[in-house]
C-alpha cells in the first residue's frame, strides 16, 4: 500500500546537517519501521512489535496538533535536507504544565547511529526550548546502560545529576 504524499512543512529548526519539522502523514511507514527495530526499541518505552495503528495514530496527531502545549507531548520529525521526505529520527518534548520545564526523549534510525545526528538534533531542540520558548530547565531520562544516549544528552549540554532506579537523570538549565 502506498501512503499518500503530503506536502513537507517548513522546518521548525535547521542545523548544519538536519531539518527538524512537524510530522506529515507520509512519515508513517518510516516511523513504523524504525520503531520496530529491536536495537532502536531496546531502551525505549514502547513494546515490540510496535503496532502500525500506533504509528498511524501518533503521526496523524503530531501532523495536526498545536506544538509545545503545556502538559502534553510534541513529537518532532528529523530529516536530512537532501531528503526532506525521509524520516531519520524524532525528538519528543513534554512540556510541564506547572513550571517552565520540559522533558525530552529521542530515537534515531539505526543506519544513522554514529553520525553525530543524535547530538545535533537534540541540541537544536533543547536550544529552541530555551530560546525562543523561554523555558528554564530541560530534563531527560535514560537507562544506566545506554551509553550512546548518555553521550547524545551530554553533547546537547545536559549533565548527569542523579540515578533513579535503573535510569540516569540528566538536566540542563537555561543560561
Amino acid at each position: 500500500m502506498t501512503e499518500p504524499t503530503a506536502a513537507v512543512p517548513q522546518p521548525l529548526l535547521t542545523t548544519a546537517r538536519l531539518l527538524v519539522r512537524r510530522f506529515v502523514i507520509g512519515d508513517t511507514e518510516r516511523f513504523h519501521t524504525y520503531r520496530n527495530d529491536p536495537e532502536v526499541a531496546r531502551w525505549q518505552g514502547w513494546s515490540l512489535p510496535y503496532p502500525r495503528e500506533s504509528a498511524d495514530s501518533l503521526v496523524q496527531e503530531m501532523a495536526t496538533v498545536d506544538l509545545f502545549t503545556l502538559g502534553g507531548w510534541t513529537q518532532l520529525a528529523v530529516v536530512l535536507p537532501a531528503a526532506p521526505n525521509t524520516l531519520i529520527g524524532d525528538v519528543g518534548v513534554r512540556m510541564e504544565a506547572d513550571e517552565p520545564t520540559a522533558e525530552i526523549g529521542f530515537s534515531l534510525a539505526r543506519e544513522h547511529w554514529g553520525s553525530g545526528y543524535g547530538g545535533e538534533m537534540v541540541s537544536a531542540v533543547v536550544d529552541h526550548l530555551f530560546h525562543p520558548l523561554g523555558l528554564a530547565r530541560v530534563v531527560a531520562f535514560t537507562h544506566e546502560d545506554n551509553e550512546p544516549a548518555q553521550r547524545v544528552l551530554e553533547q546537547a549540554g545536559l549533565r548527569y545529576i542523579t540515578q533513579d532506579g535503573d535510569e540516569f537523570v540528566y538536566y540542563r538549565r537555561a543560561e
